[in-house]
């Protein structure tokens, strides 16, 4: 199997803006793992976990992770560009009301921004 630079994961915070310089990247579909083409010049946004909360599942935070390239297309090293967005730690996240409905309930309880954030690093591998 291929080797991985980071493994699997969802982003914890809103959006995520990257700006890669190599191939690497893979979005999960359906079934199967995708590669994210580069771009010149171009960025890639992600939505992460609190966006997938707000929207009440409407926007989903996808699973991603970076693998290494083919030696063919293998640069000495991948540079990658990250910002994450997010709100004060104090922020209660919870689905927006013209995201829920009879027929769409809360998926979610509310939660501060920063319980959010300790409870997915209680969890991960970092």
């Amino acid at each position: 199997p291929r080797q991985m630079r980071y493994g699997e994961h969802t982003d914890y915070t809103g959006f995520t803006i990257l700006r890669q310089d190599a191939p690497g990247l893979e979005v999960f579909i359906g079934d199967q793992w995708v590669p994210v083409p580069v771009v010149p010049g171009g960025f890639v946004v992600n939505a992460g976990d609190l966006i997938q909360r707000w929207t009440n599942n409407v926007w989903r935070s996808n699973l991603h992770r970076v693998a290494n390239p083919e030696h063919s297309v293998r640069s000495s090293g991948r540079l990658s560009l990250v910002f994450f967005t997010g709100p004060n730690d104090d922020t209660v996240i919870e689905p927006l009301d013209v995201c829920v409905s009879s027929d769409r309930p809360a998926a979610y309880a509310p939660v501060r921004a920063d319980e959010h954030l300790r409870q997915k690093l209680a969890v991960s591998n970092v």
